[in-house]
C-alpha cells in the first residue's frame, strides 16, 4: 500500500493507473485484516471486483450526459488501453465499500440486517420514482445531476425490498437509522479517501458541478460529498441483489 501510494503521488508514468489499483486493493486488504477478517476472501473478492467494473461503467455512461467529472491525463491512452486501465480501477470500488460498511456495522452494533418484505405498492413506487429520476437526469442534466446517485438507488432498493431484503428506504420511513447511517458513513469514509488519494495523483479526476462548486475539500466541493451517501446505499443494495442471485457464493468467506 505504501509503495503504490508513494508512486501514485510522486511519479507520472504510463503505469500510474495500476498504482491506483494497487493502493485501493492493499487498503481494502489492510482494512479487512484490522477487522480480524480474512484479508482476501475467495471467491467473494474476485466476484465483487467483477460486479464493480460494469457498475461504475454505468455511471461513466451517465456522466456523458451530466459531464460532472473528467479525467486529466486520460488522453494519453488509446481507447483500448483506457478501457483496460479504467476497468481495473473501477473494479476496486465495490470491494472497498463492502469492507467499509461492514466496519461501520460493527461500530453501529448492527449485528443483523432487517429483512422485511415491503409492500408491492411501496416497492413499485420506488422503482417508478427511480426510473423517472433517471429520465430527468438525461433530459435536464444541469438541474437534475444529483439524481445520478439517487435514481439507481431507488430502483435497486425497490427490487431488493420486494424480494424480502433489507430496504434502506423502509428503514428511513420508519425512522430506523442504524442501517442507512452505517452504509452512508461507509460511503463518506471511502469518498474522503478517494478524493484524498486522487488530489495529488496523475491521472486524476476533477469536477464541474453546477450551483454547488465551492468550498472544495481536495477536488470535491463540500456539498458533493453528500452524493457518496446514496451512492453507497445503491452499491449496498446492488451487492444484496447479487448475493440473492449467486446464493452462498458471495456470502461465504467474508
Amino acid at each position: 500500500m505504501a509503495t503504490c501510494w508513494t508512486l501514485l503521488w510522486t511519479v507520472h508514468t504510463f503505469w500510474n493507473p495500476l498504482f491506483f489499483v494497487g493502493l485501493w486493493t492493499s487498503a481494502t486488504i489492510l482494512a479487512r485484516t484490522l477487522q480480524g477478517e480474512h484479508p482476501l476472501p475467495l471467491p467473494r473478492q474476485p466476484l465483487l471486483m467483477v460486479l464493480s467494473a460494469p457498475m461504475w461503467w454505468w455511471f461513466e455512461m451517465v456522466n456523458g450526459a451530466v459531464d460532472n467529472w473528467k479525467y486529466q491525463g486520460a488522453e494519453t491512452y488509446s481507447p483500448g488501453l483506457y478501457f483496460i486501465f479504467a476497468t481495473l480501477a473501477f473494479s476496486t470500488v465495490v470491494p472497498a465499500l463492502d469492507t467499509a460498511w461492514r466496519a461501520c456495522f460493527r461500530a453501529a452494533k448492527l449485528a443483523q440486517l432487517p429483512r422485511i418484505r415491503i409492500s408491492t405498492a411501496w416497492g413499485v413506487g420506488e422503482m417508478v420514482a427511480g426510473v423517472a429520476s433517471q429520465i430527468l437526469v438525461f433530459l435536464l442534466p444541469t438541474y437534475f445531476y444529483a439524481f445520478v446517485w439517487l435514481a439507481p438507488f431507488l430502483v435497486m432498493d425497490g427490487i431488493v425490498g420486494l424480494l424480502g431484503g433489507p430496504s434502506i428506504a423502509r428503514e428511513i420511513r420508519h425512522r430506523h437509522w442504524q442501517l442507512p447511517l452505517a452504509v452512508g458513513a461507509a460511503g463518506i469514509l471511502c469518498g474522503f479517501f478517494w478524493e484524498f488519494w486522487n488530489f495529488w495523483a496523475m491521472p486524476k479526476w476533477t469536477y464541474d458541478i453546477p450551483y454547488v462548486h465551492f468550498l472544495q475539500i481536495f477536488e470535491m466541493p463540500l456539498l458533493g460529498y453528500f452524493g457518496y451517501v446514496p451512492f453507497a446505499w445503491f452499491t449496498f443494495q446492488f451487492v444484496q441483489l447479487a448475493e440473492r442471485a449467486y446464493g452462498t457464493v458471495l456470502q461465504r468467506a467474508r
